[in-house]
């Protein structure tokens, strides 16, 4: 620091020579301090002033009073750069904040469209579910019995309650008697046969008895039978 001096008798920094700093910022010598006419006044600015003495273990701010420019300055870029990295990520965070606000806020907006259009749609529903409750209760009052109508195939316990029961004798229902087939099979025939030669063969005994001069005659023939019996069908 070859630029150290006392600003009174230019004297530079050695090692038998102990300089002095004021507050205002100039540096004395201690002879010169002797030698002064008042003690707390600056030789050079004559305003009232505190000193201290200038060693290795002074404070950091006063230190950088005599430290290389290029060290300060060298210190100055790594802060900086300590800084500007710490900015940085910073300014990337709130760059994606503001990305996802946006994005949020577009979602936002086309969530509360969609639940208006729902709204809607169920405003509509409610209306079109009112009148059809009103038709279903025009539907029950006018219908005969007062049976309520139920949509589709299902029948409410309420139905089944409500529905009158009709009670039918036993000897009216179609499945009384015993079923009979219109169906032609041989069995039949000959049954047919058999009841249609004993009825001619009573007609023809009493035909005989009342009168005298019939013939008898022989048994018909089972072609004949089968064609009476076609006959009476």
């Amino acid at each position: 620091m070859d630029w150290v001096h006392c600003n009174t008798c230019f004297a530079q920094l050695k090692s038998e020579i102990t300089l002095q700093l004021t507050t205002c910022g100039h540096m004395f010598c201690n002879n010169c301090l002797n030698n002064a006419a008042k003690e707390g006044i600056c030789l050079v600015c004559k305003k009232p002033c505190s000193i201290m003495k200038l060693v290795p273990d002074m404070t950091q701010e006063v230190q950088d009073y005599f430290t290389d420019p290029t060290d300060l300055l060298k210190k100055c870029c790594e802060v900086f750069e300590f800084q500007k990295k710490h900015r940085r990520r910073l300014i990337s965070y709130l760059l994606l904040s503001i990305k996802k606000f946006y994005a949020a806020r577009t979602e936002l907006k086309r969530m509360t469209e969609l639940c208006q259009t729902q709204h809607k749609q169920l405003k509509e529903y409610q209306k079109i579910n009112k009148s059809l409750k009103a038709q279903l209760l025009a539907q029950r009052q006018t219908s005969p019995f007062n049976v309520p109508i139920s949509p589709g195939s299902n029948i409410s316990p309420g139905y089944l309650q409500s529905t009158p029961t009709y009670k039918r004798p036993a000897k009216s229902t179609p499945y009384s008697q015993p079923y009979q087939s219109a169906l032609v099979t041989p069995t039949r025939i000959s049954m047919t046969r058999g009841s249609v030669n004993t009825n001619a063969h009573s007609q023809k005994s009493n035909n005989s008895n009342k009168i005298s001069s019939t013939v008898f005659t022989p048994p018909t023939p089972p072609s004949a039978g089968y064609g009476q019996f076609l006959k009476n069908l």
